[in-house]
């Protein structure tokens, strides 16, 4: 102990430069293991909080389905949920307006609880075969909002 004390006597600079040194090397070390090793093993965090309580049915998906199916306009439908994200996907038949896909895609909306439209955000991807090129417009429905953004890609 007396041979430490004197060299830290004899070695001042380079004795605080160590010190300095270790605290910072702790301090990595803590921050690496927080950030890094003892993060969530879960890819969505705790975003999806609360998921189990507000569940949407196989009935509801299969309601909206049949509902966009008996318009007579929809060659295809496909519905699937990702997190707390509702991908609702249609393909139209060539001859439907743009208005009128987008009344058909919000009027979905009607088959699900307010307590899912508070919870879940939707997004629609309207698509059609043209003769030239196909077209899609996607729409988006935040569960803060009471409307659907729609964006033509």
């Amino acid at each position: 102990m007396d041979k430490l004390k004197k060299w830290i006597n004899k070695n001042k600079g380079l004795s605080v430069i160590l010190l300095l040194s270790s605290i910072f090397l702790i301090i990595i070390i803590i921050i690496f293991v927080e950030l890094l090793i003892g993060g969530s093993s879960n890819k969505y965090g705790n975003r999806l909080e609360g998921i189990d309580e507000v569940k949407i049915s196989s009935t509801t998906y299969e309601e909206v389905e049949k509902e966009l199916t008996d318009t007579g306009l929809i060659e295809k439908v496909e519905t699937r949920l990702q997190g707390k994200i509702v991908y609702t996907t249609i393909e139209l038949k060539s001859d439907v307006t743009v208005d009128k896909a987008k009344e058909i895609a919000s009027n979905t909306l009607d088959n699900y609880s307010e307590e899912e439209l508070a919870f879940y955000d939707f997004s629609f991807f309207l698509k059609w075969k043209g003769e030239e090129k196909d077209t899609i417009i996607t729409g988006n429905k935040h569960h803060n909002l009471d409307s659907i953004a729609w964006v033509k890609s």
